[in-house]
């Protein structure tokens, strides 16, 4: 029988272990229970002294973040753990109709998990981009960039600021200002995790994004032995950028809406 259990000290470690054997798959929960304990709700499936599943809350972020890891037949008592509304889900495809069975009005959009290792990558280069620095005139810049995307909360010049303090930031500079940037979320030797990947939309198809994501990419793949990201499986010039850099498709996973009307 498998019992529901919050992740605490008692059994963290327990956890974390069975996390560590696929550290790629687990990513998320493998840093954030170890790293930001403090905004990280975690209920796991144990069965005996196997963790058979969990569903992690993550409330650092603007939005709510949940992952859900599990078999079918018990992804329907974790998801009685997971918030009311208001969330996006980050969860294996076969485990959809069990989401949509607790929150029928979800829209989910299918994501082709990517990742390049270490000696695999094709980098490209340009004086116009830097990494960005922890003060207030780098924190401008990306509140510029971040102006003209529309489809995410507005944040603030100081969230700015604490984020580049918290995750490498790569950006394309020019004249006019910040037009791309990328970075990292998560940094661990088996792998990075890039992330917010963004072009302004008027600039776009002039390989900026490559710039940017070829930057972190290069860090990253400094530290460790992988570099992996999410990209929407429908949006085929991101897929192509990454492409281009090495990345390779390794699975798919899905990004779940649960009422914030966010896309990926």
């Amino acid at each position: 029988m498998i019992q529901i259990k919050k992740v605490d000290e008692t059994n963290s470690a327990q956890v974390i272990e069975t996390l560590e054997a696929d550290v790629l798959r687990h990513v998320f929960a493998f840093y954030d229970i170890q790293h930001d304990k403090e905004h990280t709700l975690m209920h796991a499936g144990f069965s005996g002294n196997r963790v058979e599943g969990y569903v992690l809350t993550y409330t650092a972020t603007d939005v709510l973040s949940v992952v859900l890891e599990c078999q079918p037949e018990i992804a329907g008592t974790l998801l009685e753990k997971a918030p009311e509304n208001h969330f996006i889900m980050h969860t294996p495809p076969n485990l959809l109709p069990e989401v949509q069975k607790r929150f029928p009005s979800e829209r989910h959009y299918l994501e082709s998990w990517m990742m390049v290792k270490k000696g695999e990558a094709n980098f490209f280069k340009s004086d116009c981009v830097r990494k960005l620095q922890k003060n207030g005139a780098d924190a401008s810049l990306l509140v510029g960039l971040f102006s003209t995307r529309k489809d995410r909360p507005e944040k603030a010049q100081k969230k700015y600021l604490e984020w580049i303090g918290k995750m490498p930031i790569y950006g394309v500079v020019l004249d006019d200002g910040l037009v791309a940037y990328a970075g990292s979320f998560i940094q661990l030797p088996q792998v990075w995790m890039i992330g917010g990947v963004y072009t302004d939309p008027n600039l776009r198809n002039r390989g900026y994004g490559t710039l940017a994501t070829s930057a972190i990419t290069e860090e990253a793949l400094r530290n460790a032995q992988a570099a992996a990201l999410f990209a929407r499986s429908d949006n085929y010039s991101a897929v192509r950028v990454y492409e281009k850099i090495g990345y390779r498709k390794i699975g798919e996973k899905m990004w779940v809406d649960v009422g914030t009307g966010l896309k990926p």
